[in-house]
């Protein structure tokens, strides 16, 4: 049974104490023992001089100190931790080291030894003495307490040790209640109903409290540390301090401070372990990161607790981890949804955040406001053991050490892993519908981590994740691996389900799109005509999804100059959808959009205008004025306003675009790109030159850096450069773009494609003005 201790500091119903270790208000709140005014002044004075703005020296600690650690003369770093503890404690305030960032409140992050080191470095300025009481047992603090008061600490009487146990305690809270500053440290605290029984009521005591818990109420006033795990130059620094024949630059060391994620306690136990076998080969820093790598890191001999303590604690890390697991009863409801949330969490990438939302989603909870607030609880109790670091924003995150321990510990993982990856896979599929990566920008860590572990696992949900990474990847153009994801997604979907199944062809279709965004237009075309065949076979030839690859064999034909069976294919998609989808759906102004694109190219610019206003009309309906659906249809339609001589038009029409797609996509992205590009063609048709070659050369920027120097869309941004260059004047400028851009349509399209030609032209114009 937990101890649990009212606020007036009676020990309520729990464990049963000997009776001289009740604690009662008669000695808590005993009267304050007299300092004298001059003595008073002194020791104030002297805290006054702590400095805030340096970390101190070692120092002697005051007569009468209680503190059962020496000085770690292998501590490192950590100075503005320091320096934030002695802000706090020098205004008055009670801190709490906990962690944040890699393992909030995690066994093995520091708290102890940091708090042993500001005892040692900042106590000097504590006149009244520093006293370390160990919160670990509550049954003992009675004894701590009263141990303060002998001849080893304040020397209160000459019989102290014999006087009753009750009577030692209340002489030891009159000093402690009297206005001297004095440290009290309160070490491995975690309940906050112990802080408020044992902490003086008023007097100069400052209170440092280490614990796994960071959440602590308000009423408390505890101004909480964010502890977290060593920076890489300080994990180096400490390896080297039990290795200085190594040097800190040295590749392995750096790669074991990785595998060990930076936690103190670890790398103190790898450091003990390489010092113990540096003359044998075992302890050669590559052999030793070798057997890190092994999938039983955790039983390694270097982890498992041999060699010294500076902080008197086990040092066997799996025992340290499983000091929070085993408090959780999995016959209590909240503590047994806390196991599940635990068993989640050590499913998705080790050490990166995972938002709040998504390890909900994963787990079975009601929608009611009772399990709603059931699920809350359950997590705060993970924090509360320190086996999840919260972010500001709600996400968890739970170190990497911690995350082995619990895959190898916790039940139900399997459970647990199909349980995320239905989840991750859902809410990713529904972020993605909405259009805007930028949701998903912020967890694609966890994306990546779960997708890839799907595969390596044979999951029956492997290749929808990998369809669903493909998708997320290809919306931000990262194109080279989103065809790894694709082909993997393909590979997978054939191996488990067949090469004629729905999900085969959606991925092989999605392949497609991203080979023609690459700009290989016979890969794509048989990869849309591969998926058209298979949904054609299972749906018949009139379904939508047929529609949606008969749209994008369009655009290859398109893109190859073949307008008349772009203009086919775009057509019976449109027939397709009007049927089957009504005539005002999205699938429907794409179809129409596309038909208005075909028509733009062969010179029907009033039939292009309708199409294109008929199908912006459908997606402001749709999706609202200002999604990137909407930024497509008026990119589509500015180009054509131009045509017909309304350059004001067009130029609103893509700046209005532009500003849509750079809140949607950012400034960098290839949509964005294209976007630019049509902005500069407005600005050259009204003769901004300048404007015109500040758009081109940005979008020509954007596209190298996304497709490379020899990629279409490149070779277009060249071209209308070219074009700019050569009405400014700057006829070698142009001639030098156009040669560009033709070779690379020439090597891409080929020399008969249209765009081919038309750069051809361009150049032949250049060139003869300049040989004449």
């Amino acid at each position: 049974m937990r101890d649990t201790t009212d606020y007036s500091g009676n020990f309520q119903q729990g464990t049963v104490y000997h009776k001289s270790s009740i604690i009662n208000n008669t000695y808590l709140n005993t009267p304050a023992a007299v300092v004298e005014a001059e003595e008073l002044a002194a020791a104030t004075a002297h805290l006054e001089k702590m400095p805030l703005d340096r970390v101190p020296d070692v120092a002697p600690l005051p007569a009468g100190s209680v503190i059962g650690l020496a000085t770690n003369p292998l501590f490192v770093g950590r100075q503005a931790d320091l320096q934030a503890l002695a802000a706090a404690l020098v205004a008055g305030t009670t801190a709490a080291i906990g962690q944040i960032a890699a393992a909030t409140g995690l066994g093995g992050i520091g708290k102890t030894q940091l708090a042993s080191e500001f005892a040692h470095r900042y106590g000097c300025y504590f006149a009244g003495g520093v006293f370390w009481i160990s919160f670990a047992d509550a049954s003992a603090i009675v004894g701590e307490v009263a141990r303060c008061g002998g001849v080893a600490g304040l020397a209160l009487a000459d019989n102290f040790d014999a006087l009753p146990l009750e009577q030692q305690v209340t002489m030891v809270s009159a000093q402690w209640h009297n206005a001297l500053p004095r440290l009290l440290v309160f070490d491995n605290c975690e309940d906050e109903a112990l802080i408020e029984a044992w902490r003086p009521k008023t007097g100069g005591c400052r209170i440092l409290v280490t614990s796994r818990k960071v959440d602590w109420s308000p009423h408390l006033g505890i101004a909480p540390l964010a502890l977290g795990v060593l920076t890489r130059p300080e994990s180096l620094a400490l390896l080297c301090k039990h290795r200085p024949d190594l040097a800190a630059d040295a590749p392995d060391l750096d790669a074991i401070a990785t595998e060990l994620g930076d936690l103190p306690l670890a790398l103190h136990l790898a450091g003990s372990f390489l010092r113990q076998y540096r003359h044998v080969p075992v302890g050669e820093p590559a052999r030793y990161l070798a057997a890190l790598r092994a999938p039983d890191l955790l039983d390694h001999p270097s982890l498992t607790g041999s060699g010294a303590s500076p902080t008197r604690h086990d040092q066997h890390l799996a025992r340290s981890f499983a000091l929070s697991v085993e408090q959780l009863n999995p016959k209590d409801p909240v503590d047994a949804l806390a196991l599940d949330a635990l068993a989640r969490l050590a499913c998705f990438a080790a050490g990166e955040p995972v938002p709040r939302f998504l390890l909900l989603a994963s787990l079975p909870i009601a929608e009611d406001d009772a399990a709603q607030m059931q699920a809350a609880d359950a997590l705060k109790r993970l924090t509360d053991l320190g086996l999840g670091e919260p972010e500001p924003d709600g996400a968890l995150v739970l170190h990497r050490l911690l995350v082995a321990y619990v895959r190898r510990t916790v039940d139900g993982l399997p459970a647990a892993r199909n349980a995320v990856e239905r989840a991750v896979e859902s809410v990713c599929d529904i972020l993605l519908e909405d259009g805007y990566p930028a949701p998903l920008q912020a967890w694609q860590a966890q994306l990546r981590a779960v997708a890839g572990a799907a595969v390596a696992e044979s999951s029956d949900n492997a290749a929808n994740l990998q369809l669903s990474l493909g998708n997320f990847l290809r919306m931000i153009a990262a194109y080279d691996e989103a065809q790894t994801a694709f082909e993997q997604a393909v590979e997978v979907y054939e191996h488990r389900f067949g090469p004629n199944q729905p999900g085969t062809a959606t991925a092989i279709n999605n392949l497609g799109l991203v080979l023609r965004e690459r700009g290989d237009l016979e890969g794509a075309q048989k990869a849309f005509e591969q998926a058209l065949k298979i949904n054609e076979t299972i749906y018949g030839l009139n379904n939508p999804t047929v529609a949606t690859i008969v749209n994008n064999q369009g655009a290859v034909l398109q893109d190859k100059g073949d307008l008349d069976g772009a203009q086919a294919a775009y057509e019976r998609a449109l027939t397709i959808d009007e049927a089957t989808l009504g005539p005002d759906h999205p699938d429907v102004a794409r179809d129409i959009g596309n038909v208005g694109a075909v028509l733009h190219a062969k010179g029907d610019l009033i039939g292009a205008q309708a199409a294109h206003e008929r199908a912006l009309k459908i997606d402001e309906n749709s999706f609202g004025p200002n999604h990137p659906k909407v930024a497509v249809r008026l990119s589509n339609l500015g180009p054509v306003l131009q045509g017909k001589g309304d350059f004001d038009g067009a130029q609103a029409a893509l700046e209005r675009a532009l500003a849509i797609d750079e809140v949607a996509f950012g400034p960098n992205h290839p949509v964005v790109a294209t976007r630019v590009n049509n902005l500069g063609s407005v600005l050259y048709a009204k003769g901004d030159l300048e404007g015109a070659q500040a758009a081109h050369e940005r979008a020509l920027k954007i596209d190298e850096a996304t497709h490379g120097p020899n990629h279409p869309n490149v070779a277009i941004r060249v071209s209308n450069l070219g074009a700019v260059l050569r009405d400014k004047g700057d006829l070698d400028g142009a001639r030098a773009a156009f040669e560009r851009a033709l070779t690379i349509l020439e090597s891409r399209l080929g020399p008969d494609h249209a765009r081919t030609r038309s750069v051809k032209k361009s150049l032949e114009t250049v060139t003869s003005i300049l040989e004449k």
